[in-house]
């Protein structure tokens, strides 16, 4: 089924790229009437259907194995019409010659979409190699590498576009311990379900256009792209909020975030970015649990509950 619909998915593309491969389509199209022409004219001596190769080679632009298969399909028929449509009368190549010629040209056609396959399944491999060092395996969110690689991204084109962009932390706490008159342990890890259950809400609570990452065992970050400081605190508070009314995952363990923000200046780099952030974080612990402090600091009234998802306009 999967492969089914990614066979149609440029249908679903933008106008502009659903264009844009529609013209290469017809450019491919137009060539293999090129070299049909081509070998029609050719004397039946000349392996002319071998051009029909590099039309295979052209579908590395597709993703799709289908468009390979086409584009074979198309070498193949066209090499055995120009060979039946051509002139016998003035033949002057032996035949055994014309049959070897027109052999090899089926042989090069099979051999470049052979390879072609391969080298579309070396790459959907390595595309998926690469996917799995980047996601998380519990929470399905982007992990620390990736989170440092498309930050330092985000951050180059917010400077040259002159766009905010705001990074919050979240970090993840068992409480239950200081509840029940027991010495804290800073380092305790949260079990995986209610890791979970806290990037679901999140994920749901953001645009498309912001990112999730989990950046260590108890903590996550979001990016969040075209963004002032203030907006990222609202959203994070409500998120706060929603947090607190979640269902207990386990009466001896009660779970508390607490969420440090920061924005970005022009002086600012990955690293002195992170770090702010991660000095907000401190602060919002000095304060207790769940709660959200940011650098530099913003001041505003106290105002109704809003849910996080409507805290911004929705972009992306």
């Amino acid at each position: 089924m999967r492969s089914f619909i990614s066979k149609f998915a440029y249908l679903t593309l933008p106008e502009n790229q659903f264009a844009s491969l529609m013209y290469y389509w017809l450019l491919l199209f137009a060539a293999s009437i090129g070299i049909f022409l081509f070998d029609l004219h050719t004397p039946l001596g000349v392996a002319a259907g071998t051009p029909y190769a590099l039309m295979v080679f052209a579908t590395l632009r597709f993703k799709e194995n289908w468009t390979t298969y086409i584009a074979t399909i198309i070498g193949i028929l066209f090499t055995f019409v120009g060979f039946s449509l051509s002139s016998f009368s003035d033949l002057s190549t032996p035949m055994d010659v014309v049959l070897i010629n027109r052999t090899l040209a089926l042989m090069a056609i099979t051999m470049a979409a052979y390879m072609v396959l391969k080298i579309k399944k070396i790459n959907h491999e390595l595309y998926l190699l690469m996917a799995e060092t980047h996601i998380d395996p519990i929470t399905q969110c982007k992990n620390s590498r990736a989170f440092k690689e498309e930050t330092e991204i985000e951050i180059k084109r917010s400077k040259r576009y002159k766009r905010n962009l705001s990074l919050a932390i979240f970090d993840i706490s068992d409480t239950s311990l200081s509840s029940s008159n027991q010495p804290e342990k800073p380092n305790i890890q949260v079990g995986n379900q209610p890791l979970r259950t806290i990037s679901d809400e999140i994920k749901k609570s953001i645009r498309s256009s912001d990112q999730l990452y989990r950046v260590s065992h108890n903590r996550f970050a979001v990016v969040y792209a075209e963004t002032e400081l203030d907006k990222a605190k609202d959203t994070s508070e409500a998120l706060c909020t929603n947090f607190s009314q979640l269902d207990r995952y386990d009466i001896q363990h009660i779970i508390g975030v607490n969420i440090g923000i920061t924005t970005m200046n022009d002086r600012d780099n990955f690293n002195k970015l992170y770090e702010r952030a991660e000095d907000a974080l401190l602060i919002a612990k000095e304060n207790g649990i769940n709660q959200v402090a940011t650098l530099p600091e913003t001041f505003q009234l106290e105002k109704p509950h809003i849910p996080a998802i409507l805290c911004r306009p929705r972009s992306g």
